[in-house]
């Protein structure tokens, strides 16, 4: 049995996910929010299902621009709408397809919004809530985690093995060089520290408790095939 479960975002026009694929236990789709049609959610569900990957959603903030990268602030109904919308056109391809949606993973600004925004995080868990029986990706003790927790949503807590953080438990700015690991070795070490001792050290030096059952990795990482590989034959 595996030690810790692997992940990539995917059907991104990364153009590598059938690389990635072989090595990982699950993928969470783009459905439209920040990239992605009906062309490359069909393509990538047909990729997981012809390695036996988890499904997932990786619904967004609507923003194709910014690559769901840009913070924003919508309705609590209409963010609902919108991500259910997502959700929905990946659900759609699935159903004909004869794939299921194992989880929902939120992309980009909306996943870091929701880990400390209560009125993010509460839209979120709406929408987890009309799909019952799926599970959450998201961090350890964040809000979202929290709130998914306390009404009986299933959560799977989630590290990013190619990407440093702050001692507060967030993602280091990408506008900070060192942010993102690209050697597979420091990654590997980095999931092993999460894994067997529930410690993470920050990117200024500052070893916290940390806790994660799966790691993704990002498809666009320069060596993120390499990384994958590596994490898949140590794990």
């Amino acid at each position: 049995m595996k030690r810790w479960q692997l992940n990539c975002d995917m059907g991104e026009n990364g153009g590598n996910d059938h690389l990635l694929m072989p090595y990982i236990q699950a993928c969470s789709i783009a459905c439209g929010g920040h990239t992605g049609d009906a062309d490359s959610m069909t393509e990538t569900v047909r990729l997981a299902l012809k390695y036996d990957v988890e499904i997932g959603a990786h619904p967004s903030f609507p923003d194709k621009e910014s690559f769901g990268r840009k913070p924003m602030s919508l309705p609590s109904d209409e963010l609902i709408d919108l991500l259910i919308g997502q959700i929905s056109s990946l659900e759609k391809i699935c159903s004909v397809l004869g794939a299921e949606i194992g989880h929902i993973k939120p992309h980009g600004a909306l996943y870091n919004q929701s880990i400390t925004d209560l009125r993010t995080a509460g839209a979120v868990i709406q929408v987890m809530k009309k799909y019952p029986g799926m599970t959450l990706y998201a961090p350890w003790k964040s809000v979202i985690a929290e709130l998914a927790q306390e009404d009986g949503i299933p959560v799977r807590f989630e590290g990013f093995a190619d990407r440093r953080y702050e001692h507060d438990g967030s993602l280091a700015s990408r506008s900070n060089s060192d942010s993102v690991i690209e050697v597979p070795s420091e990654a590997l070490s980095q999931v092993k520290q999460i894994s067997k001792y529930q410690k993470l050290t920050s990117i200024d030096g500052i070893t916290f408790d940390f806790e994660a059952e799966t790691f993704c990795i990002h498809g666009d990482n320069p060596n993120a095939v390499s990384i994958v590989k590596l994490l898949s034959e140590e794990s």
